[in-house]
């Protein structure tokens, strides 16, 4: 899915390059290669993360109960900043730090022990509640621009990624015979990459707009699940400024 809408976005970024005579002349406004520096500011969304499962034990009446909880984290807004240096009219570099949070789903089926016989478990089904995911993610770019005229500017850009997550995670808790479920927050941290493209508009000599989409993947481990996916389709648009 998330393959798929980075291919529907970049296909609609060179439609849009596409028409570009009807959006802008060339030559109306200082071409953005003559203004190295720029900073792209954007608002968003991130596609909606892998589903994942993590898993707890805990000692109860002299035997180990276990708890499998899955959570499903929904599509999230995003916020982005890109700042970069063309060195040369077609070459050049870029940082990103984008910020992301979604809202998480979760169930939980735990195992528990019984307190009168021995190795007959109890499972049990409960409502884990709603919880939160938050990514940041710092993205180190090569880019390459394509001039379309002097106001259009179709780049594409990648380079690695750091990506730190921190997911509410519930924690299984029994008191008595009673299972209770409350919510602990787990973070980490992974290195992976990111690849996409960037079609900008001047609108006057410092300043315009534009359109995006990156594809940035990592792994992480929690305390409780290992191998976690972060990252995704990360599109949007936004302010573009060139100095």
């Amino acid at each position: 899915m998330t393959r798929t809408m980075a291919l529907l976005a970049l296909t609609g970024l060179f439609a849009i390059a596409g028409r570009s005579p009807a959006f802008a002349q060339a030559g109306s406004q200082p071409a953005a290669a003559e203004r190295p520096l720029f900073v792209d500011i954007n608002a968003g969304f991130a596609s909606k993360p892998e589903a994942l499962t993590t898993t707890t034990t805990f000692a109860i009446f002299g035997e180990n109960g276990s708890a499998a909880t899955r959570l499903e984290p929904a599509t999230g807004a995003l916020f982005d900043v890109r700042l970069g240096y063309r060195f040369r009219p077609r070459f050049g570099v870029a940082a990103a730090v984008s910020t992301g949070h979604s809202d998480v789903a979760a169930t939980t089926t735990a195992s528990v022990p019984s307190p009168i016989r021995f190795a007959s478990p109890t499972i049990v089904s409960l409502d884990a509640g709603s919880s939160s995911r938050r990514e940041i993610g710092l993205h180190l770019q090569a880019v390459f621009a394509m001039p379309i005229s002097g106001n259009l500017t179709l780049a594409f850009a990648g380079g690695p990624s750091i990506v730190h997550m921190q997911q509410g995670v519930p924690n299984l808790s029994v008191t008595g015979s009673t299972p209770t479920v409350s919510s602990v927050n787990e973070s980490g941290s992974g290195i992976g990459g990111n690849i996409g493209a960037d079609l900008s508009a001047l609108l006057s000599a410092h300043y315009g707009i534009g359109v995006f989409v990156r594809y940035a993947a990592a792994s992480i481990d929690l305390p409780s699940a290992s191998g976690v996916k972060a990252g995704g389709v990360q599109a949007g648009g936004g302010l573009r400024v060139r100095f």
